[in-house]
């Protein structure tokens, strides 16, 4: 499937070079294209005005640029907020630039690249603040080819993610069905991501610039409506970027990449068969980087558990399951050699006791100190309810090189 998708990917992306063709010889169009130029000078103030507004909701989330990105030191948060009042002035917008990168550079070392990669139009965005004070013109045009080409990376990188990681998208999609249009769920998450991927590719080349960026913000804004305040967050600066690209096109001093073969069959074929080579050269990173947040989780998760001695005899615990004659799910839970010790919770280990993680779907719901538990709402449908044994300082125990659990699966009407 993933195969077939590339090369339909290839076949409407090689399209798009005949549909940009006709378009842009169409009087209606290049009257339209004539009178968005005509605000270009104000492209500045839009990204300036989307920069400050993401600043200050991460300022007021505690993270770095969006929720995912979770910080303690108050520091980056009076720097954010430092950073949204340069962009009030059009002569401190540089240093907003350099503090805008500064800060990219610092989540780029507190947090894996295979998350910060998501992000890097920040650093695009800084970059063209930079940049906005030159004197010269062509270094000042360099900021908007830089800001197509991070935006559209970090939509080639994201898209990755549902192909490497594709049980986060199908949680969301078994959440809202209704985003899959009643397709099935594995392959919209496959061809989700190829249109995405797609999507970033078209970016990068300039192809179809401002149709493009109209489609992709309104596509982003659909997602608002059913992800809420999150949603804005993470993407408030890519709207901003994407009307500076319906303002300002491919731009008047740089060629847009597609453009610099004159005929209509070799730019065919050069934003066909470059799809598949940045295709190829950014899966491999990705997979290696995918694999060194893997290896990291690891090593962090094993300072959070408890391995006895595998002659010990060791703790063992038995989850049902059941209906409440009110509402929900009663989960009950049988153990053997454990004690739960809702006195000592804050307390030193002690062989034996301590408490229960119960999670469903993977996620962990709650903590359990007694082996009776009400779930009050389970969503409709197959859920996996699973539960482990904790240390009083908890820590999971371990026996056997496996964690002490057990799991039910439940269908919910």
């Amino acid at each position: 499937m993933v195969l077939a998708l590339l090369v339909l990917s290839m076949g409407v992306i090689g399209a798009m070079v005949w549909v940009d063709q006709r378009v842009a010889s169409m009087t209606w169009y290049q009257r339209l294209n004539d009178n968005l130029g005509s605000y270009s000078d104000r492209s500045l103030l839009v990204l300036r005005v989307g920069a400050g507004a993401a600043m200050l909701l991460a300022w007021q989330g505690d993270a770095i640029f969006v929720p995912e990105l979770e910080i303690t030191g108050a520091w980056v948060g009076w720097g954010q907020f430092l950073i949204a009042l340069l962009l009030l002035f059009r002569r401190t917008t540089p240093l907003a630039g350099v503090g805008l990168l500064a800060l990219y550079a610092y989540g780029f070392a507190l947090f894996t690249p295979l998350h910060m990669l998501d992000y890097v139009f920040f650093a695009g965005v800084g970059f063209y603040f930079v940049v906005s004070g030159a004197s010269s013109e062509r270094i000042r045009a360099l900021g908007l080819p830089a800001l197509y080409l991070t935006v559209g990376f970090s939509l080639c990188w994201v898209a990755l993610e549902k192909l490497i990681y594709p049980q986060w998208g199908l949680y969301v999609l078994s959440e809202n069905p209704q985003l899959a249009l009643g397709f099935d769920l594995n392959f919209f998450l496959t061809a989700a991501a190829f249109v995405e991927f797609s999507l970033g590719y078209l970016l990068i080349i300039c192809l179809l610039q401002r149709p493009l960026a109209l489609v992709i913000t309104l596509v982003f804004f659909t997602t608002t409506l059913i992800f809420g305040k999150v949603e804005v967050i993470g993407h408030t600066l890519i709207h901003a970027a994407l009307i500076v690209f319906v303002i300002e096109g491919p731009g008047q001093v740089y060629r847009a990449p597609y453009t610099f073969h004159k005929r209509p069959s070799l730019r065919t074929a050069f934003a066909s068969v470059n799809v598949v080579l940045l295709f190829g050269l950014l899966l491999l990173p990705y997979v290696a980087f995918a694999q060194q947040a893997f290896e990291a989780h690891a090593a962090e998760a094993e300072q959070h558990l408890y391995q006895l001695p595998d002659d010990e005899e060791a703790p063992a615990v038995a989850l049902e399951v059941i209906p409440d004659a009110g509402d929900g799910h009663l989960v009950r839970l049988e153990v053997e050699r454990f004690t739960f010790a809702p006195e000592n919770v804050y307390g030193p280990h002690v062989p034996g006791e301590g408490h229960a993680h119960l999670y469903v779907d993977g996620r962990q719901v709650a903590r359990l100190y007694a082996p009776v538990h009400h779930l009050p709402d389970l969503a409709s449908g197959t859920r996996s309810v699973a539960v482990t044994l904790s240390t009083n300082d908890h820590r999971l125990y371990m026996h056997g090189g496996e964690i002490i659990r057990s799991e039910q699966t439940v269908e919910v009407p």
